[in-house]
């Protein structure tokens, strides 16, 4: 909709239809760049608090509007402090080499031991005689 001019001298600078000039004076000229400058610094700080809020087609609309390429990068906000980890626990060993004492807990990759020892002659007879174990299991 468009402004109603005012033939009030007392009318603000910001009321000025889109065409007209403010007269030249030095006040004048003053005041309207002080209102541009406020004007802008409210602008600056309604964008950047709530522009994650607009929809993707207003964010669009809003960035054309502006000239703007990039997406403005929202407010950093405060790092809340992580809680400390609970120290790890040593798991019992589920697994081991009886002929050289290594121990796997059966949690993550095997170890290169466990790795290496699956393609030896000693696997393949220790897996005839346990079909269904892949490791042999801790004893205890």
């Amino acid at each position: 909709m468009p402004r109603n001019t005012s033939n009030n001298p007392s009318a603000s600078l910001l009321d000025l239809p889109a065409g007209a000039t403010p007269s030249g004076t030095a006040t004048d000229k003053a005041l309207l760049r002080a209102a541009t400058k406020e004007a802008y610094k409210r602008v600056n700080l309604l964008l950047s608090a709530y522009f994650e809020d607009f929809s993707p087609a207003q964010q669009r609309r809003i960035r054309e509007a502006i000239g703007a390429s990039a997406r403005p990068t929202p407010p950093k906000q405060a790092k809340v402090p992580k809680a400390p980890k609970a120290p790890k626990e040593d798991l019992p060993p589920r697994f081991w080499l009886p002929f050289s004492g290594e121990t796997w807990s059966g949690r993550g990759r095997p170890p290169a031991a466990f790795l290496a020892w699956e393609g030896t002659v000693a696997h393949t007879e220790w897996k005839k005689r346990h079909p269904g174990e892949r490791f042999p299991t801790y004893p205890g």
